[in-house]
């Protein structure tokens, strides 16, 4: 014969169901987020896959190449301000569509022009003779002087290059991203000129040189990058005699800095920015920032390579057991939804207080998706945790406080693209005063090009 149990025993049987209960029902909770995840994601693909179907198997008509009548506007295109030269066209004695001969009733001229390269040589060279004194009292060679002669430019350097097409050669190089070792047969073709690639080096290291002219206006525009509100800044690897080095990009509204240094830590970036930066650096996730000499420093991190961040790791727990995946969906949905507040802000299409209030509630959902403890997936918990650090410090979500700031730092990415094509098809410096003046010409030409301004008047003016 079975015992009846205790009071006690029911109580603690009843605790033990009602535990148990608690936790299937946070179970299925998890289940049913997940499900709802997977489902959306499901759709999505189905929709995408019915699109993709729909685009191939839809027939397009050959359509005539050429504008539509009645679409996009036509613009007459007009011969150049400048004309070199006039030619009157004989007036014609033969009617095509009547055979009839004889002289015909002019009605009007029409204006048409061709632009052409001239014949060679394309470009001016002028001889100086340099007048030879010699001192009656102490016999010394004394050298007569030109504005437009520089010193030292004699014997085997006599010839040299004049301001506007060395300017030239360098806007061609660092706006067009041509290597120098090409640009000798660009000019040749263009110009019918014959310089070697040494020349053209020799050049550039003139012009920016250690207490030069563009190297004092290259200290001029770091001093204006310290008063900006918000600073861009990556970085890229490059290369000085064979040995590793890095180039760093600032970039702020109208200011575009680049500096080469063989180390990637925090002492470069604390040399360009210094005690007088009170403004917001946008930049990635890097450790470099997270140095104690920028603890109190101002900071937003770049939302799109959180997001990419979010995607990787989402490749990752796919298929695995848990709520990782739901959680990373919904962690990436909030954070392109606050990028999309921001979007619609600068665009126009909501006013300052539907930004406030739709900013607030995205950045309290952000912020309980960051604050939860109870991820299963060692790939999302770490990432969560990162991104938990930088929500704390408030630099996560800052441009939700301040609009004027981007939430990305794809500006110091553009910046860094053509030093990234330069590294590819060339080898990049070899010694360190080359490395520096190839980085404060490209400062002076995309800080011109930023600000609106003929990047060869800018390299021309600073030449002189």
């Amino acid at each position: 014969m079975t015992e009846t149990p205790t009071v006690t025993e029911l109580m603690d049987t009843i605790r033990q169901l009602q535990s148990q209960v608690q936790q299937l029902t946070q179970r299925v909770q998890e289940l049913e987020a997940e499900n709802k995840a997977l489902r959306e994601e499901n759709t999505r693909l189905k929709k995408r896959i019915s699109d993709l179907e729909r685009k191939k198997n839809k027939y397009v008509a050959p359509q005539k190449p050429g504008r539509k009548s009645g679409q996009g506007q036509f613009t007459r295109k007009d011969a150049p301000d400048f004309v070199t030269n006039e030619v009157d066209v004989e007036l014609p004695n033969l009617c095509p569509a009547c055979n009839f001969t004889g002289e015909l009733t002019l009605s009007h001229f029409e204006k048409a022009s061709v632009t052409e390269l001239p014949v060679l040589p394309r470009v001016e060279v002028t001889v100086y003779n340099v007048p030879i004194v010699l001192c009656p009292k102490c016999g010394k060679k004394i050298r007569g002087e030109h504005p437009d002669l520089q010193a030292g430019q004699w014997g085997a350097t006599a010839h040299r290059i004049g301001p506007r097409l060395e300017a030239t050669i360098h806007t061609i190089r660092h706006e067009v991203a041509v290597s120098e070792r090409k640009l000798p047969r660009v000019l040749e073709l263009l110009l019918g000129l014959r310089l070697t690639q040494s020349a053209i080096s020799q050049a550039a290291s003139r012009l920016a040189g250690d207490g030069s002219p563009l190297a004092n206006h290259v200290l001029e525009l770091e001093k204006q990058l310290r008063q900006a509100g918000y600073i861009h800044h990556d970085d890229t690897g490059w290369r000085i005699g064979g040995e590793q080095a890095w180039v760093g990009a600032y970039r702020s509204t109208d200011v575009a800095l680049f500096k080469v240094n063989p180390q990637h830590t925090s002492a470069e970036l604390r040399a360009v920015l210094g005690d007088e930066f009170q403004g917001t650096l946008v930049c990635d996730r890097y450790s470099v920032y997270d140095a104690k000499q920028f603890a109190g420093m101002s900071q937003q991190k770049c939302l799109a390579h959180v997001v990419r961040n979010i995607s990787d790791v989402a490749a990752q727990v796919k298929g695995r057991a848990g709520q990782g995946l739901a959680y990373l969906m919904r962690l990436k949905e909030n954070v392109q939804d606050a990028l999309k507040v921001h979007r619609d802000f600068q665009q126009g299409k909501t006013t300052e207080r539907q930004f406030r209030y739709r900013g607030r509630l995205v950045k309290g959902r952000i912020h309980r998706l960051l604050s939860r403890t109870d991820l299963r997936t060692p790939e999302s918990e770490r990432l969560r945790a990162g991104l938990w650090k930088q929500q704390e410090k408030g630099r996560l979500l800052h441009f939700l406080e301040k609009p004027e700031i981007p939430p990305t730092n794809n500006a110091a990415e553009r910046q860094l693209r053509r030093v990234v094509i330069t590294r590819k098809v060339s080898q990049c410096s070899k010694n360190k005063r080359g490395a520096e003046a190839h980085m404060r010409i490209k400062s002076v030409v995309e800080t011109a090009r930023l600000r609106g301004q003929d990047p060869v008047e800018v390299l021309a003016s600073l030449s002189r």
